[in-house]
């Protein structure tokens, strides 16, 4: 598959996941099961994330760091572009049309306005995965008093990750040296995922 391919099926699955996280969180079934799945979830998205962040790499520098390329790690794959100043982090963003002043202006067709609020860091993210990944263990019976202690202590922090990656994520850009692509999770008109290259135009 060729990097916009390779994108958009990392975005339909991250999308599929949090189709299921909502089913999940709206299921009257056992509260920790529930949880456990979701964060089962979570953590496949900061996954395919970091995956993500792989293939903008690859479309923009036409190369992927090489002990980058067969990590599956998440918290790894970030570090190690972070360790190269390669920033490659999703945008959380809208696009429109450009008015007619600024096509003139600035010669630009769409205009991409960033949301700052919905912004995770790579050490952000990183903490995220890390939080969802203490879900994926079974209870050791001398730290916690069963599920529900745990729970009661770690089911807020839970649910509000997993919607900060939602935010993060839903619509957003990413761009290497002037190569982006434009994602939606969920489409406005007709719901689907999609993602649209993009290039900065030369002067």
């Amino acid at each position: 598959m060729n990097p916009i391919e390779n994108y958009g099926e990392l975005m339909w699955k991250i999308r599929s996941r949090f189709d299921v996280i909502e089913a999940l969180r709206q299921s009257d079934s056992d509260p920790f099961s529930r949880a456990e799945s979701a964060a089962f979830h979570g953590r496949k998205i900061v996954e395919a994330i970091a995956f993500a962040c792989l293939v903008a790499v690859n479309n923009g520098l036409k190369i992927i760091p090489r002990d980058a390329k067969g990590q599956w790690n998440a918290e790894a794959i970030f570090k190690n572009l972070k360790s190269k100043n390669i920033t490659a982090l999703p945008s959380p963003s809208n696009i429109r049309q450009a008015t007619l002043e600024e096509q003139m202006t600035d010669g630009v067709n769409v205009i991409i306005e960033g949301i700052p609020e919905k912004r995770l860091t790579t050490e952000e993210l990183i903490e995220i995965y890390k939080r969802l990944h203490v879900w994926l263990h079974e209870l050791n019976p001398y730290s916690y008093q069963g599920h529900s202690e745990f729970y009661t202590q770690k089911s807020g922090t839970l649910w509000a990750d997993l919607e900060k990656l939602h935010l993060f994520i839903e619509r957003h850009f990413i761009s290497i040296r002037g190569t982006a692509f434009f994602c939606v999770l969920r489409d406005t008109q007709d719901r689907e995922t999609k993602v649209i290259p993009l290039a900065k135009q030369e002067a």
